[in-house]
């Protein structure tokens, strides 16, 4: 007794499938598409680190304002106790300290000045704040 496939799975009869060439050419477009979706994706990342250091500059400069003594004109050395976190920033990819230097505690001996800088990614160059203009 001899049994007969319908149609449907008769390979020899299908021409339902897709060529080598339509999956090539599928795969080539999915490549393409992820290769512009990781550059837009890193590009925004350094963008947003980089507004986190405008920020953590920001609040290290308006902490030291802040806590600016009219009596002895001076700014006291930067504590951690100032910030919400209850630590003072750091850079968001390296985890290393920003560059800040002023206060009692610091290289300015009177403590009557101080600068906090920070190196952005996105340009070359650094964000700096200090209350000499």
């Amino acid at each position: 007794m001899k049994k007969y496939l319908p149609t449907s799975i008769n390979f020899s009869v299908n021409k339902s499938g897709f060529t080598l060439v339509e999956l090539l050419v599928v795969i080539t477009i999915i490549a393409i598409l992820s290769v512009i979706g990781i550059t837009i994706f890193t590009g925004v990342q350094k963008n947003a680190r980089d507004a986190q250091r405008r920020g953590d500059v920001d609040a290290i400069s308006k902490a030291w304002e802040v806590h600016y003594s009219q009596t002895t004109p001076n700014y006291p050395a930067l504590q951690a106790t100032w910030f919400s976190n209850q630590s003072i920033p750091r850079d968001p990819l390296t985890n290393v300290a920003y560059d800040y230097s002023g206060g009692a505690a610091n290289e300015s001996a009177s403590g009557a000045t101080y600068k906090v800088c920070a190196t952005i990614e996105s340009s070359t160059g650094t964000f700096c704040k200090s209350n000499q203009q």
